[in-house]
C-alpha cells in the first residue's frame, strides 16, 4: 500500500509542518521518526506545531512549552517551533505566522481534538498536502466530517491503535502510512530518542547526587516520580512515604531523589522536612528549574527510578535505566520498554498497594546489583 503522501511529492517539498498535541512522553517517540524523515529527506525544512488546539487555551502550559523548546532545538534538526498558546488571539497570531511560510506538506498525528487540527491546518494553507490521524466520537463526529473533506489523506487513529501492541508500533504505523517511512529509516534503528547529555548539564546537578549521597559511591540512589500532569495518574504521598521507610530500613544503604514538578517542589520539599519518620533519612527533592536536559541528567546518575505513567517513565527508559513503573491498567499501549517492571492498578495507579511497590524494587535490585556493592540489605530484615 503506498502512503498518503507520496515519495516524488516530499522530494518536490520544501517546508513541512508536523502538528501533534504534544507532552514530553510523546517525543520520546515521535522524535525518533520525525528525525528520521529529516535524516531520509535532508532537503526539507520541518517545523513543529505542539499547540493543543484547545477551543478554550489554558495558560498552565508554560513548563512544558520551556522544556519542549529545549528539547527540540537541542536536537538540531527542526526550524520553527509553535507552542501552546494561552489565548486565542495568540493562535491566530501562529496561525498567522504560519501562513507566511508557505508549507508545501502539512501533517497531524494525535488522539485528540483531530477536527480542530484539521481545521487549523487548512487555515495555515488551503494548497498544502494535508494529511491526519483522525479520532471520529459522538461529539465530533459532524465537525469531524467537514474539516476531514477539506484534507489530502486520512488514517484512522482508533484502527492504527487496534495493530499496535505498543507506542512504538502505533508511530511506526502512523509515519509508514502517511510518507512511507519504515524501521530501516529510523537513525540506529533505534525506535524512541537517543538523549545526549552534555558535561555542563550533568555538573549542574552533580552537587544534588554528592550532597544526598556523602560522596559515597556504595549508595544505590533512587529516583522517584510520584507526581504526573493528570492527578488521577498520582501515587499518593502515604503511599510513597511507605515505600521508602519500608526500603530504608530493609537496605542499609539507599537513598532517594524525589522528583516535582516546579510548581510542587516547595511544598513537597515542606512536606519531606516537617515529617519526622522522614526527615532524617537521606531524601532530597529536585525539579529541573534551569533546563530540561538537567531532569534526564539526574536521572543518568541514578540508579533505579520508580515512576508513575508520565514522561520521567520514558526518559528512564531513553537514559537506559532500570525502573518500577506504576500505571493504569488500560495504557498498556503506552508502558514503557527497556528494563522496567510494570505494575498495574485497577483503573487506577493509586490501587497499586506500597508493598506491591516494595516487592517489585527489591526485585529490580536483586536484578542489576545483586552482586554489587551497591546491594546491602540490613541484618536486621
Amino acid at each position: 500500500m503506498s502512503a498518503l503522501i507520496e515519495h516524488s511529492s516530499i522530494l518536490k517539498a520544501k517546508r513541512v509542518l508536523y502538528m501533534t498535541h504534544l507532552a514530553i512522553g510523546d517525543f520520546v517517540y515521535q522524535g525518533a521518526w520525525l528525525r528520521a524523515l529529516k535524516a531520509k529527506y535532508p532537503h526539507l525544512s520541518i517545523d513543529i506545531w505542539f499547540d493543543d488546539c484547545r477551543s478554550k487555551p489554558h495558560d498552565w502550559a508554560k513548563g512544558r512549552n520551556k522544556i519542549l523548546s529545549e528539547w527540540i532545538n537541542a536536537i538540531g534538526d527542526f526550524d520553527e517551533i509553535y507552542p501552546i498558546v494561552s489565548n486565542l488571539a495568540e493562535r491566530q497570531t501562529a496561525i498567522q505566522n504560519a501562513r507566511d511560510k508557505n508549507y508545501d506538506i502539512i501533517i497531524f498525528v494525535g488522539k485528540n481534538r483531530s477536527e480542530q487540527f484539521a481545521k487549523v491546518a487548512r487555515q495555515i494553507s488551503s494548497t498544502a498536502i494535508a494529511v491526519a490521524t483522525m479520532r471520529y466520537t459522538l461529539g465530533n463526529l459532524f465537525s469531524s466530517k467537514i474539516h476531514t473533506s477539506k484534507l489530502d489523506g486520512i488514517i484512522s487513529y482508533r484502527d492504527i491503535a487496534k495493530q499496535s501492541s505498543h507506542v512504538t508500533d502505533f508511530y511506526g504505523h502512523c509515519f509508514n502510512k502517511i510518507v512511507g517511512l519504515e524501521t530501516s529509516d529510523l537513525i540506529n534503528d533505534n525506535k524512541q530518542l537517543d538523549i545526549q547529555i552534555r558535561p555542563e548539564y550533568d555538573a549542574s546537578v552533580q552537587p544534588v547526587i554528592t550532597s544526598l549521597t556523602q560522596g559515597d559511591p556504595s549508595r544505590l540512589i533512587i529516583f522517584i516520580n510520584h507526581l504526573s500532569t493528570a492527578t488521577k495518574k498520582d501515587y499518593p504521598w502515604p503511599q510513597v512515604k511507605q515505600v521508602i521507610r519500608e526500603l530504608n530500613s530493609k537496605y542499609t544503604n539507599l537513598v532517594f531523589v524525589v522528583n516535582t514538578p516546579p510548581d510542587k517542589f516547595e511544598s513537597v520539599t515542606a512536606e519531606i522536612r516537617g515529617d519526622s519518620d522522614l526527615n532524617q533519612k537521606q531524601i532530597t527533592t529536585f525539579t529541573a528549574l534551569n533546563n530540561f536536559f538537567e531532569l534526564p541528567a539526574i536521572i543518568g546518575l541514578c540508579d533505579l527510578v520508580i515512576s508513575v505513567d508520565t514522561a520521567t517513565a520514558h526518559l528512564a527508559v531513553c537514559m537506559s535505566k532500570p525502573q518500577v513503573t506504576l500505571m493504569a491498567s488500560d495504557f498498556k499501549l503506552w508502558q514503557p520498554l527497556g528494563d522496567s517492571l510494570i505494575l498495574e492498578g485497577a483503573g487506577k495507579a493509586r490501587s497499586i498497594t506500597a508493598n506491591q511497590v516494595i516487592d517489585a524494587v527489591e526485585k529490580q535490585i536483586l536484578n542489576f546489583y545483586g552482586d554489587s556493592e551497591k546491594f546491602q540489605p540490613s541484618e536486621n530484615k
